[in-house]
């Protein structure tokens, strides 16, 4: 009897690991995100690829599994934040004075940059920047997601020679040579050093959400909040293929996907010499594999991919079918997911306004 018992229960293991790894179950959320998606990095796993041309991937996933609202009820140490804030918008942190975090992720716009290329204390770059809204929701960064945390991508823009070509011991030594922050610090009853500037920086990117969007109304009941085109093209997001890599609470922000997945011609070496995460590792397997970008407020940070030659938003709807669903999309469905995506803004994070308006 034991026997039976034992065998039963090693069948349902087995088959539930079967089922994780074939996409129907969704990997629990206590599972370490890096793991979890090491199998995605390199596939695609969607029902969408094994003949189905009319997936509904709720069939298989209840949609709280796969995508979630943004919580509004984020805490946040706003004397920590505070001091963030100000190291943040300081050009002091660079070595020409000039360039701060701001300069390439616009708190008072879309949290990224406009330019196709942001570009640095030397007037030079690679890529398109990134948003830093809702970065507390990623668990890769950069575009090649080297990083898999906020306080380890730090290092990248600071040490960066074609970013803010510093150090933390500059930083630290300009840091305690202010007035201002040995108050702020103080009053925080922190030290002046890499780690708390570290720490105060993250705790300010942390708490710059953007919830309550249409698309955070409508998950949590609210019926009303997307109109008949924009249920359309929520629907066909799904029906396509798209909630494959975007997904989770920013849409997108964690697995790595190689561009083009469907022939270079799509892309590749036509776009940019930009190969990705290969100039990272320098493996083969990386090559043009960049990190799916969150969705969330998409609408409003044009250009759009690593290189920032995409100005239109449903230009990259058109691109991302025929790139990575290796379809061509009709005008109404690309209307439609566009009209989609416009649901995926919310508002400018508050504590931007508290702190501007000396709130704390």
């Amino acid at each position: 009897m034991k026997n039976k018992v034992w065998l039963s229960f090693l069948i349902v293991v087995v088959v539930s690991l079967v089922a994780v790894v074939l996409g129907y179950i969704a990997p629990p959320e206590s599972v370490d995100h890096h793991m979890s998606h090491h199998y995605h990095e390199h596939t695609k796993y969607t029902e969408h690829e094994e003949g189905s041309d009319n997936v509904d991937i709720t069939r298989h996933k209840s949609v709280s599994k796969v995508v979630s609202p943004i919580p509004s009820d984020t805490e946040v140490d706003k004397k920590l934040a505070k001091i963030g804030w100000l190291l943040f918008k300081d050009p002091g942190l660079s070595s020409n004075n000039q360039i701060s975090c701001e300069s390439c992720h616009q708190l008072s716009t879309n949290g990224a940059e406009r330019t196709e290329i942001s570009t640095g204390v030397g007037g030079q770059g690679t890529r398109n920047s990134l948003t830093v809204f809702n970065v507390a929701h990623n668990y890769r960064f950069f575009w090649d997601g080297r990083a898999n945390s906020l306080a380890d991508q730090l290092d990248g823009p600071v040490h960066n020679v074609l970013e803010m070509d510093s150090d933390w011991n500059r930083i630290t030594d300009y840091i305690e040579g202010s007035a201002l922050y040995q108050k702020q610090f103080s009053d925080a009853g922190l030290n002046i050093d890499e780690a708390n500037v570290k720490k105060a920086l993250v705790e300010f990117m942390n708490a710059l959400t953007t919830p309550n969007s249409q698309f955070d109304q409508y998950l949590r009941g609210d019926q009303a909040a997307l109109n008949a085109q924009q249920l359309r093209g929520w629907e066909t997001f799904q029906k396509e293929g798209c909630i494959t890599c975007h997904r989770g609470t920013n849409i997108g922000g964690g697995m790595m996907m190689r561009f083009g997945f469907f022939g270079e011609d799509k892309m590749g070496n036509q776009r940019s010499d930009d190969k990705g995460r290969f100039q990272f590792t320098e493996q083969a397997k990386d090559m043009y594999l960049f990190r799916v970008a969150s969705l969330r407020n998409v609408a409003k940070t044009a250009p759009y991919f690593h290189d920032g030659k995409t100005q239109t938003l449903k230009e990259a709807i058109k691109i991302m079918g025929e790139s990575q669903l290796g379809k061509t999309l009709d005008s109404q469905s690309i209307d439609d997911i566009h009209a989609f995506l416009t649901t995926l803004s919310g508002p400018q994070p508050a504590i931007l306004e508290e702190f501007a308006n000396g709130k704390e």
